[in-house]
């Protein structure tokens, strides 16, 4: 019993564990999602400031006011003050437009010139709205050049400085300008995080061991308390039928002897039948009353006992019982307390004609199951006698930690079940 109910504490603290690991994948993986969201705004807000002051720093002041397309002069200088952001590919395209769609200057000469339709945000961006960040694969027209590679962060800024109207400068940087602060930023809050929810956790499981240790001392005591009791009414009935037996018995049977055999006129019962068959009763219910404790090894006999008593009332027994029997002494008993309970309760208020028993191996464990097709009851609202058999059964199921599962209705029989198995 005790190795049953630390099995129990640490199968508790196991769900407890499990149930914590679930809540932090639970909240670990919206926290991650959100700061890899606000990694990437705060990136992506990095690299549109950065091209905005390209394009007033460095490439607005050289363009002159009247920017022609292809203007050689323009286009070296341009060159040579974006090339420290090239050389080392983290800018890997550059384009100027003007607001018709005409590209003034690239880094490829190939696109210089040429004229696309521009996005209708390009509106909006010129008359002095906010820049355009975007990231992922590149499938525009005007992408000829990017399409088909990795993804990239588009940027977009207007600029007007140096010209005599604003113009559109877009660049195109590497993903990693984006994803590599978002990852340095999860790998820094991630080892917070889940130190953090590790402490949370430590916290929750040093009561939650103490709680469940509590729960085993009481349920030990409770169970020390209903060994008591049913030790305390075994011993009861014992001593009722020594009693009766010893005495009662004893004495009805010697006034038996002694009366007149010859039966009365009519055909009626001789006051000595009479006796013979309170006597029969009173042997019958000192039978019932005494109960010694039974091994497994005794089992199967005990109970093929208690199916021939079943039948002597004219029942019929259909019985399945598997040889050999491994049980403790402790859960061999409550099964046959359990089931003479419930035979002599199928012989008394049952008006059964059919009772199947099987006592079967289930892996580990070991059920008795009895069905009878007798009236049924109602399991919750029953008379007291019933209530009275259904607490003994439950209460000598629950001292070894087995499982008792009773079904009945009205008219539809009887079908009891208790599983037990292991050790104690």
């Amino acid at each position: 019993m005790l190795r049953e109910e630390g099995s129990a504490v640490r199968s508790a603290i196991v769900r407890f564990l499990l149930t914590g690991l679930v809540v932090l994948l639970a909240v670990s993986i919206p926290a991650t999602l959100w700061v890899r969201s606000v990694a990437q705004e705060l990136a992506k807000e990095e690299v549109l400031e950065l091209t905005q002051r390209l394009a007033d720093y460095a490439i607005g002041p050289v363009l002159g006011a009247e920017l022609s397309a292809g203007d050689k002069s323009v286009v070296d200088q341009v060159d040579a003050r974006m090339s420290p952001w090239t050389s080392d590919e983290m800018i890997l395209r550059t384009k100027v437009w003007n607001a018709d769609g005409t590209i003034l200057y690239s880094d490829l000469a190939e696109l210089i010139g040429k004229t696309f339709p521009l996005e209708p945000w390009a509106e909006e961006l010129l008359a002095g709205g906010p820049g355009v960040v975007s990231l992922g694969p590149q499938e525009e027209g005007e992408n000829i050049y990017e399409a088909g590679g990795e993804d990239l962060v588009e940027v977009y800024v207007a600029s007007g400085v140096g010209t005599d109207t604003p113009l559109i400068f877009e660049m195109y940087f590497h993903a990693d300008v984006v994803r590599l602060p978002e990852k340095h930023m999860l790998l820094g809050m991630i080892p917070v995080f889940l130190v953090a929810l590790g402490v949370l956790q430590a916290a929750q499981l040093i009561p939650g061991i103490a709680l469940a240790k509590r729960v085993q001392r009481y349920q030990r005591a409770r169970r020390a308390l209903l060994q008591q009791a049913i030790e305390a009414g075994e011993q009861e009935r014992a001593r009722l039928a020594r009693d009766l037996h010893d005495d009662i018995i004893q004495d009805l049977a010697g006034l038996a002897y002694v009366l007149d055999p010859t039966p009365p006129a009519g055909g009626a019962d001789s006051p000595s039948e009479i006796l013979q068959g309170s006597i029969r009763k009173l042997r019958d219910v000192t039978s019932e009353l005494y109960s010694t404790p039974v091994n497994a090894a005794e089992l199967p006999a005990a109970l093929s006992v208690l199916v021939e008593r079943t039948r002597s009332k004219g029942i019929r027994m259909r019985v399945d019982i598997d040889e050999p029997v491994a049980l403790e002494d402790g859960q061999a008993t409550m099964l046959y307390r359990v089931g003479r309970e419930a035979l002599v309760n199928i012989m008394k208020h049952a008006e059964a004609k059919n009772v199947q028993l099987s006592l079967k191996p289930e892996g580990e464990f070991r059920t008795l199951r009895i069905t009878d097709d007798g009236s049924g009851f109602d399991v919750l609202n029953g008379n007291e006698e019933s209530h009275f058999g259904l607490r003994m059964m439950s209460d000598a199921a629950e001292l070894v930690g087995a499982r008792l599962e009773i079904v009945s209705t009205l008219g539809g029989g009887t079908s009891l079940s208790v599983t037990t198995g292991g050790r104690q």
